[in-house]
């Protein structure tokens, strides 16, 4: 009976933080600048440490499947963002252009 409890307890933090992430992701979204990419001078990078401040939090507290299940959406959160930041590096790369074209024209 205490084990039920507990994964109750459990599933329902893990609801409130699926609903605070939503919350939070809409709100970004509607904050999202004209440009899309452009960003005000002084605004700092969303941070992550309440996201893994809520999975320790969680570790002893959840049964070891549900802790797994976690794990597992954490590292595809991880790998989500390092892909997005390998795609910025990519747009970022200052690659030297091609050399123009140079056609010399005879002057008589």
């Amino acid at each position: 009976m205490v084990e039920r409890e507990a994964y109750e307890a459990a599933e329902r933090l893990v609801r409130e933080a699926h609903r605070r992430a939503e919350e939070a992701a809409q709100q970004a979204a509607a904050d999202v600048p004209p440009n899309g990419w452009a960003s005000p001078p002084g605004q700092a990078a969303p941070d992550l440490n309440a996201l893994f401040a809520l999975v320790e939090s969680l570790k002893g507290a959840v049964p070891p499947e549900l802790s797994r299940q976690l794990a597992d959406a954490l590292r595809d959160l991880l790998l989500a963002i390092r892909a997005i930041l390998d795609y910025s590096l990519e747009r970022l790369d200052t690659s030297q252009p091609p050399e123009p074209q140079v056609e010399d024209i005879p002057i008589q």
